[in-house]
């Protein structure tokens, strides 16, 4: 039993050792004071390097939207797949393969409405940028994919099939590397 225990502390000794594993995450705030609309949203993030050329992550989510007399909250979980397709220097792009599930809730006029669902499948494509010892500059702009919701709207997006890149959906972030 000793040599058991002991064997398994070296294992996971050694597995630890050679561990990627990054924190971080994205957040964004913008306020339109013309139309009274308010969007803020956070999402951190936990990832663990396999290869040089893959990495598997979970991003969670709050999103809040306020839009003359109409507040959405919203919650989400979105694992992925990273896959680094191509590096120069400090430099790498790359795709995530995600699967993302949302919750939501909109209010209007103090009414709270009923819960919603949204989904998505699909590729992300991104740049990161190694900026410091450790530390990465992340971005992502762009979905091609699947997206679904009870009430054919989400935070994610609209309903359907296809490619949408605009700057709405231009995201940044910093990641730290243990």
């Amino acid at each position: 039993m000793k040599k058991f225990v002991l064997s398994l502390m070296v294992a996971l000794m050694g597995i630890s050792a050679s561990a990627q594993v990054y924190v971080g995450g994205e957040a964004g705030f913008w306020r339109n004071s013309d139309d009274n609309q308010t969007d803020f949203s956070i999402q951190p993030e936990i990832g663990y390097n396999l290869s040089e050329d893959w990495d598997l992550g979970i991003a969670l989510g709050y999103s809040h939207n306020y839009n003359n007399k109409v507040s959405t909250n919203a919650f989400s979980v979105n694992p992925y797949a990273r896959y680094t397709y191509a590096q120069f220097g400090k430099v790498s792009l790359f795709l995530d393969g995600t699967f993302g599930i949302q919750t939501y809730k909109n209010q209007v006029n103090g009414v709270s409405g009923d819960s919603q669902t949204g989904w998505q499948v699909g590729l992300k494509p991104g740049i990161r940028v190694n900026v410091a010892k450790n530390i990465d500059f992340v971005a992502h702009c762009g979905f091609i994919g699947y997206r679904d919701a009870d009430d054919n709207y989400c935070a994610y997006g609209k309903n359907g099939f296809g490619f949408y890149a605009s700057g709405e959906n231009l995201s940044f972030g910093i990641n730290y590397r243990f």
